[in-house]
């Protein structure tokens, strides 16, 4: 197994940008806070399930995403206009302010169990939902050592991403709102530009003659 390329280095870092621009783990802290209620205790059982989840799913979808769209006889590049799809109105959402996916999960009634809502809705779909899974088959690397590099990747966000949730208390008071908002119009940007890029290169793998004539000129 020999190093990544530099265009694999470059589509790797698309894909972790990508992922944690979905995932908004900003905008996951009230969620969190408001299912845990402010119980550092159930904050924590809220939190570990979730990224579990998050992280079991990705993974799934880097290694199985590309032989179920065989199967369906769906190809890559129709999947990654397809994906490009479902990603610009999210990134076109996040920069009105809104946090993707949130609004129609309430906080858990007391009757559900936390590792039970703490997988759903949190983990599937809020964190895990169609535009992180879209983004994550149709990038995945074919070859073997890029599917690790992004597992790890992968791993590394959702890490990340646990990380920040148990710090959700703390971190609400200290970044305020006018932040989270901010940072949410930041990811809404880069988010809306990578669907873009997406869609252009399922575009040019469909459409041989629009990529030599970009080449040509």
């Amino acid at each position: 197994m020999g190093p990544l390329g530099t265009g694999e280095v470059m589509d790797l870092t698309n894909t972790a940008v990508g992922v944690l621009a979905v995932t908004d783990p900003i905008g996951l802290v009230p969620v969190v806070l408001a299912a845990s209620e402010g119980d550092p205790e159930r904050l924590r059982r809220l939190s570990r399930p979730a990224c579990l989840t998050f992280l079991v799913t990705l993974l799934a979808s880097c290694w199985f995403g590309a032989a179920v769209l065989q199967l369906f006889a769906i190809s890559l590049a129709a999947f990654r206009i397809a994906g490009g799809l479902i990603l610009l109105p999210m990134g076109l959402q996040m920069l009105q302010g809104e946090t993707v996916g949130l609004r129609e999960h309430q906080p858990a009634h007391r009757s559900e169990s936390d590792a039970f809502y703490a997988v759903v809705p949190i983990g599937i779909p809020i964190m895990a939902g169609p535009g992180t899974l879209s983004l994550v088959i149709s990038q995945a690397p074919q070859a073997v050592p890029g599917k690790l590099a992004l597992s790890a990747v992968l791993s590394l966000i959702a890490l990340g991403v646990y990380v920040l949730l148990r710090a959700a208390l703390p971190l609400s008071h200290w970044l305020g709102p006018l932040a989270i908002g901010v940072l949410t119009r930041l990811m809404g940007v880069l988010l809306a530009a990578i669907a873009i890029e997406l869609m252009l290169d399922g575009l040019l793998e469909s459409f041989p003659a629009l990529a030599r004539a970009a080449a040509s000129g």
